[in-house]
């Protein structure tokens, strides 16, 4: 076969990552923020690039203009220690996307555990009590952490 006429597919065409029309989808908005997340997390910019993989997943999860603020706010500080706590930021699409699902399940057995709980919770500000869940991350082992074996 011929390397001139030998035809390359690529997974993602290439595309310019400059600014966004005012015409933009919702998906071409993900896509640029995902990238700049990405470019930050390289710098080290650690508060841009948080932000932006943030703003990607709430995007991806439709909820670009959500009404609930505590939801908002939850996804921001527990996506937010997701992150810090794998001592890396980055987040693959689909990393994200299950961290986002995972979120919004507990979110809401929380909120109907309130609901449903005898002990009367004002449920106008829940930061606080929002900021001291600890939430099981599956998060990656570190290699020089020694490993448990059975036998």
């Amino acid at each position: 076969m011929d390397i001139a006429t030998k035809e390359e597919k690529q997974l993602m065409l290439a595309q310019s990552y400059g600014f966004l029309s005012e015409n933009a989808t919702p998906e071409q908005i993900w896509q640029h923020f995902y990238h700049l997340g990405c470019l930050f997390a390289r710098s080290q910019n650690l508060v841009s690039s948080l932000g932006c993989f943030i703003d990607t997943f709430l995007i991806r999860g439709n909820e670009i203009h959500c009404s609930d603020k505590q939801w908002v706010d939850f996804f921001r500080r527990q996506f937010s220690i997701y992150l810090l706590g794998k001592k890396r930021i980055s987040c693959s699409l689909s990393e994200g996307d299950m961290i986002h699902d995972f979120l919004k399940s507990e979110y809401e057995q929380l909120r109907r555990d309130i609901e449903e709980s005898e002990i009367p919770f004002c449920c106008d500000n829940l930061n606080a009590w929002f900021s001291s869940l600890e939430l099981d991350f599956p998060w990656l082992i570190d290699e020089d952490v020694p490993q448990w074996s059975i036998g």
